[in-house]
C-alpha cells in the first residue's frame, strides 16, 4: 500500500484561496465545499480512504475561512466563480464529482447550475435552501425557512442581515479569531439574498443526505430543494446516530466515487481502511477518519 502520510503543502488561485489536493494522484477528481464553520481540512473522509477509493479530491477555505480572504457577500450565482478558480489551479478541465456540506450548497448548485460541463455528479449533505426570491431565483418562503430552526439559529440568522460586523466581532470572541468568523457571518448572509438561480436548473445527477432531526440546517431545506432537482436520491438517517459524521461520511464518498466512475484499489485494501476510519474518534482524528464539522455534523 502507497503511503500518504506527507503532509500537504497549502497552495493558493491567483486570488488568494488556500485548497489542498488529497488522495490518489492518478484518482477522479471531486471537489469538497466544507460546511459553516470548516475549512479545506473538513468534510470528507481521511486520505487513505480516498486513496482507496481512487478519488483525488480538492477541497479549499471558503472566503473568510482558514487562510483564505474574506470578501463581502455576493449573490450565490457568482460564488461558482471561486470553484471554477480553485479547479483550474488544480489543473482539472473536466467534469468532476462535487461535494458540499450545509453552507457549502449554494456554491455547488451555482457551479452545477451554470457550468454544467464541469459537473459529473452533485452530493449534497445537510443542505441549505435559498431563503430569499426575486424573478428566476425561488427560494423559501420566511415561516417555511425558519421552521424546526432552533432559537439560536434563528437569532444568528437574524443579525447576520441586522448588524453582521458586531456579529462578527461576537464570534470572534466566542470562537477565536481563526474559526472563521468573517465567513460564517458570510454565508448567513448570502444565504438569506436571492440567490440568482434556479436549483431546477441542475440537470446532472444528485445525492441529497439529510437528519431528520436537525435544527441547524432543517428537514424543511432538503425536501424543498429535493422537490426542485430532477431525479435527486434522497437518503435520510437519524443526526443522533453513533459517530455518523465518520460512519455515513465514508458511504457518502463511496457512493459518489461510483457515480463518477471511480475504480477503487481494491476491494481489501478500501475494507480495511474503511474499518480503520469506523475506530477513528472526533472529529479530524487520523488520517483514516473524517470529519463532518461545517456539514452540520459537529455540535448541531
Amino acid at each position: 500500500m502507497v503511503s500518504t502520510t506527507t503532509p500537504t503543502p497549502t497552495r493558493t488561485t491567483a486570488t488568494g484561496l488556500a485548497y489542498r489536493v488529497q488522495g490518489a494522484p492518478d484518482g477522479v477528481p471531486v471537489v469538497a465545499l466544507h460546511g459553516t464553520p470548516g475549512s479545506r481540512f473538513s468534510g470528507t473522509p481521511g486520505r487513505d480512504v480516498l486513496h482507496a477509493l481512487g478519488l483525488r479530491v480538492v477541497s479549499y477555505d471558503r472566503p473568510g475561512y482558514g487562510e483564505s480572504p474574506g470578501s463581502e457577500a455576493r449573490p450565490v450565482r457568482d460564488l461558482a466563480a471561486d470553484v471554477v478558480a480553485v479547479l483550474d489551479a488544480a489543473g482539472i478541465e473536466g467534469p468532476v464529482g462535487v461535494f458540499a456540506g450545509s453552507g457549502g450548497t449554494g456554491a455547488a448548485l451555482a457551479l452545477a447550475a451554470l457550468h454544467p460541463e464541469r459537473v459529473a455528479a452533485l452530493t449534497l449533505v445537510w443542505p441549505l435552501a435559498p431563503r430569499g426570491a426575486d424573478e428566476g431565483s425561488p427560494g423559501m418562503g420566511e415561516r417555511e425557512w425558519l421552521r424546526d430552526m432552533d432559537e439560536q439559529q434563528r437569532m444568528l440568522h437574524a443579525l447576520a442581515l441586522q448588524d453582521p460586523v458586531f456579529l462578527r466581532d461576537q464570534l470572534e470572541v466566542g470562537l477565536g479569531q481563526h474559526a472563521g468568523a468573517e465567513g460564517i457571518v458570510t454565508d448567513m448572509v448570502q444565504v438569506q439574498e436571492p440567490w440568482g438561480l434556479d436549483p431546477a436548473d441542475v440537470r446532472c445527477p444528485v445525492d441529497l443526505w439529510w437528519g431528520v432531526d436537525s435544527q441547524v440546517s432543517p428537514a424543511g431545506h432538503a425536501t424543498w430543494l429535493a422537490d426542485r432537482l430532477t431525479g435527486a436520491t434522497v437518503t435520510r438517517h437519524e443526526q443522533h446516530e453513533h459517530r455518523w459524521h465518520v460512519r455515513r461520511l465514508v458511504d457518502v464518498f463511496v457512493r459518489l466515487g461510483e457515480q463518477v466512475g471511480a475504480r477503487p484499489r481494491s476491494a481489501e485494501e478500501l475494507a480495511a481502511v474503511t474499518a480503520g476510519a469506523m475506530d477513528t474518534d472526533g472529529c479530524g482524528g487520523g488520517s483514516l477518519g473524517g470529519c463532518a464539522c461545517g456539514a452540520g455534523g459537529c455540535g448541531s
